[in-house]
């Protein structure tokens, strides 16, 4: 009885609905010409605006979008930055884009027009008389347009032209009212119905692929004296809400026809370039079967012809326009295939199934990547062992490495984002999706989400509801409760809880709560949603003491991330002949309130740092061991699109250190002999609380780090900062700034052994590395290469002067300096040679000082050169304060051009964003 009385309230209200439900309607006639010299567009644009609304309308929002284009300061624009992208905001005035001239008139009398208070690419027509419901206004205008080089979606690139959200267009109107929305990237769009009659002009050279039904015969343009010969043809188009055209001169053209059980017969083009046809050969085909498919289980297609054209674009994939896509070059014959199952289904959801795109992404992009899995299961039925995505053609076919990928990649980021509490809802708008969710949720989340649904009913119920959402919303604009009213009236079930989940976080299908222990060798990212593998891979290491070191590492770091996380990693030194490592456990809880991610973690290692010869020839060590216990708190930020990061860790340095004192002399009457000892280890500690600050954004992305440290007897507190400097053509420059203090906890009469605590002005060592948090070669090496490594803390003045201990600048008060970092342009050095320039300048306490030993400033500049995304670097000084070059005169073999030259190694500083750009992890 519920489901029955259900039923007859979800009818009653379609009912209901159907009676109330208006849409706007706009007819467009729209004469262009295109300028292949200049890259502009000239032309004159009539729109029947029919007011079908119940209000009366006194102005009309109009988008603009090539203005989107026009500077740094657009939507688009800052849009890209956000998501990572400075080519369009450091790109030069001639590869900008805008559309001007704009004189728009309201039934022949000249309407006025207001600028939108936030974007730049959205204009308010100020009717001269209001438009009351059932009337219609013809709005006119001229426009010139110059087209941008193609960073997004239209433009022109490599002297073709990619024509799209070109013209004025009127915003939607409907029940929610105005929808003015700017230009974007990452979001698509929202436009009234209408009736396309569009005549373009082109220079004759030139294909043109677009929008709609050709009418027949190109005209020919009198050319006058000196210009290119050009031609003119019309395309028309009923019930459609965009016109997208392109134009080439290489284009080749396939058409083929398609018979559609209703008996009508679709025309089929294919436009590609001839170093395209190995795959594009087979693209009308590939059409043909998507039409098939899609008509067959949602509809029959709704226009009388269908086209692919392969264009340029600011990323590589496609984009759908009705009746037509375009799909960038340099694809499988399989991932084209899919590729244009996926752009022409969007003839269903979008071209005639107009939802609000930016406002509902899942509503056509999810929905429609449902229907493409159904598509490749048919056409590409795999074995249960293969991986989703294609192998690239001519690449070696490494069954042991496939067999440890993840069979759908997408759910594999999916579950990551889930299980670090990074997703979003499947409902949010395409704006606030991080870049990252957008393409993961928007297509992949969305598409489980529909999967279930289809579960849910059963597949023959689930096709019938899609065919009834299809038959009612044809050629409008459906909301989610429209859909949703369809789904659950046709059903006759109750899918609230179903539907509740578009709004709900967390990973779909859900995961697992146990897994089952495997191990694996290397790795494996194989059903880890079900699966922990404990991993075993060889491991390797070096130092000048132990020498090789070689051993196994176990740990159970899986994708998505377990709470608890372990790593061991014993190594044996070949040099000094015993077991050293590393290892530790992390647990970490994601509150998802204020505080993002929590973790507890104990770390340990233990490696020689010294070693020598005693009287008899036996080789002795020394070395350290340290355990780390401590907390971090990653705090959440109030928007997942913002690039901020701030994190408060505790962390106690618990160190053991033992000198090459392992051997002990023993004496009788009679003889002297030397036998190995026991070996003591002196012990310390430190506690370090940090606070952490970032933002990793793209442009001017800075950081800066608050530590507090204390020890035995005293205090020091550290600030870093960092702040770099984009440059347009690439590279950048990055400012440092350092400042310390540091006390004692007693009195100074108590400060022996405390001065390698103590801040310095110039390269730190590794025997000054009192917390052992770097990586070096030779720790406690004073000659020879591995004592020139540094690292770069405190001061960091690239400079080494061990033998003149006053000039390091170092304090048991304060210490300060600024350092400059810098590429070099292209004009200069070549690309591919990572050099750059270094500046450090600095002063410290005891400099201010009467009789002070130094000058009050001290600097370092040189040439600095940076591998491996700057985790190996080398410093060359150049030029310096004379207290440096005054003291190195004394020491013939220290003035040398390499023996000044330093470098750092800086393991501690790797992070996978450097080499994969922006992972969901």
């Amino acid at each position: 009885m519920k489901r029955m009385l259900l039923f007859i309230f979800l009818s009653c209200t379609l009912q209901l609905n159907a009676q109330r439900y208006w849409q706007q309607q706009v007819n467009y006639t729209i004469d262009v010409s295109l300028n292949n010299i200049e890259y502009t567009l000239d032309g004159f644009v009539k729109m029947e605006y029919i007011n079908h609304s119940p209000d009366t309308l006194s102005y009309i929002w109009i988008h603009c979008w090539p203005n989107a284009y026009k500077n740094d300061r657009t939507a688009f624009s800052e849009q890209l930055l956000a998501n990572g992208r400075t080519d369009f905001y450091f790109s030069n005035k001639d590869r900008k884009g805008y559309i001007n001239r704009l004189d728009f008139s309201a039934d022949g009398v000249r309407a006025r027009m207001e600028d939108h208070p936030q974007y730049i690419d959205i204009v308010k027509i100020i009717l001269p008389h209001p438009l009351p419901p059932g009337k219609k206004v013809l709005l006119t205008t001229p426009f010139h347009e110059q087209l941008p080089f193609n960073f997004s979606r239209g433009g022109h690139a490599d002297g073709a032209y990619q024509v799209t959200q070109w013209y004025p267009k009127p915003a939607v109107y409907d029940k929610d009212g105005w929808h003015p929305i700017p230009y974007l990237d990452q979001g698509e769009f929202y436009s009234e119905f209408g009736d396309y009659d569009v005549r373009i002009t082109v220079p004759k050279a030139y294909t043109i692929a677009a929008t709609g039904e050709q009418q027949p015969g190109a005209t020919p343009e009198q050319a006058s004296p000196g210009a290119q010969p050009t031609k003119t043809v019309r395309y028309t188009q009923k019930n459609i809400h965009d016109f997208a055209w392109f134009a080439d001169k290489k284009f080749l053209v396939d058409h083929d026809t398609l018979h559609l059980p209703s008996g009508r017969t679709i025309d089929i083009y294919a436009y590609y370039r001839p170093s395209a046809r190995s795959t594009w050969q087979y693209a009308t085909r590939y059409i043909k079967e998507a039409v098939r498919f899609r008509s067959a289980l949602i509809g029959e297609y709704p226009y009388n012809v269908v086209s692919a054209a392969e264009i340029k674009m600011g990323s590589p994939g496609g984009m759908e326009y009705p009746t037509i896509t375009g799909i960038t070059d340099q694809l499988t014959a399989k991932e084209l295939d899919l590729l244009i199952e996926h752009e022409v289904g969007h003839n269903w959801f979008y071209a005639a199934l107009a939802t609000n795109e930016r406002r509902y992404p899942w509503m056509d992009e999810g929905i429609n990547t449902y229907y493409d899995r159904r598509y490749e299961k048919m056409k590409y039925p795999a074995p249960a062992s293969a991986p989703a995505r294609p192998q690239k053609p001519g690449h070696a076919n490494n069954d042991w490495l496939l067999k440890k990928m993840p069979q759908d990649q997408d759910q594999l980021f999916l579950n990551i984002l889930a299980t670090e509490k990074k997703d979003q809802p499947v409902s949010t708008s395409s704006e606030d999706f991080t870049s990252t969710n957008y393409e993961l949720i928007t297509y992949a989340k969305a598409a489980n989400w529909v999967e279930a649904l289809e579960d849910s009913l059963g597949r023959p119920l689930f096709d019938s509801c899609m065919r009834t959402y299809y038959e009612q919303w044809q050629f409008k604009h459906p909301y989610p409760e429209d859909f949703r009213a369809v789904i659950t009236s046709t059903s006759h079930r109750d899918l609230s809880s179903h539907f509740a989940r578009l709004d709900e976080k967390g990973a779909l299908p859900p995961l697992p709560t146990h897994k089952k222990i495997q191990p694996a060798f290397l790795f494996s990212l194989r059903h880890t949603d079900s699966i922990e593998y404990i991993n075993f891979l060889p491991a390797f290491a070096y130092n000048k003491y132990d020498q090789l070191m070689a051993g196994i590492v176990v740990h159970n770091y899986d994708l998505p991330f377990n709470r608890f996380q372990f790593l061991v990693a014993p190594l044996y030194a070949t040099g000094s002949k015993q077991l050293n490592g590393i290892g530790g456990i992390n647990y970490n809880w994601y509150p998802d309130t204020h505080i993002k991610k929590l973790t507890l973690f104990l770390w340990g290692e233990r490696f020689s740092s010294l070693s020598g010869v005693d009287t008899n020839g036996h080789k002795l060590f020394g070395g350290y061991y340290k355990l780390t216990p401590g907390i971090r708190i990653t705090l959440n930020n109030p928007s997942p699109r913002s690039t901020t990061r701030q994190y408060v860790e505790w962390k106690t340095f618990l160190i053991g250190e033992k000198g090459p004192d392992g051997y002990v002399t023993k004496s009788t009457d009679t003889i002297t002999s030397y036998v190995k000892g026991m070996g003591k280890y002196d012990f310390r500690y430190l506690n370090q609380l940090s606070f952490h600050a970032e933002d990793n954004r793209v442009l001017y992305p800075w950081q800066t780090l608050l530590q507090i440290q204390q020890g035995d007897r005293f205090y020091r507190v550290n600030f870093t900062g960092n702040y770099f400097f984009n440059y347009s053509e690439g590279g950048g420059m990055n400012l440092r700034l350092f400042a310390a203090k540091f006390g004692y906890l007693g009195g100074k009469d108590e400060s022996l052994g405390l001065a390698f605590y103590q801040p310095k002005l110039t390269g730190v060592g590794g025997n000054e590395d009192y917390t052992y948090s770097n990586y070096f070669i030779g720790r406690n090496e004073y000659t020879g290469f591995a004592s020139q490594q540094i690292m770069q803390l405190d001061g960091d003045l690239k400079i080494r002067v061990p033998s003149f201990p006053w000039l390091e600048g170092r304090s048991d008060n304060w210490v300060s300096s600024l350092n400059l970092t810098s590429t070099l342009p292209a004009s200069i050095v070549p690309r591919w040679l990572p050099l750059k320039v270094f500046f450090g300048v600095g002063t410290y306490a005891d400099a201010w000082k009467a009789n002070a030993l130094t000058s009050r400033f001290l600097y370092v500049g040189g040439l600095q050169l940076s591998l491996f995304h700057d985790i190996l670097n080398f410093y060359a000084p150049i030029f310096y304060s004379s207290d440096f070059g005054d003291q190195l005169k004394t020491l013939s073999d220290q003035n040398t051009f390499w023996k000044k030259i330093s470098f750092s190694i800086d393991i501690q500083n790797v992070r996978l964003r450097k080499f994969f750009g922006n992972l969901p992890f």
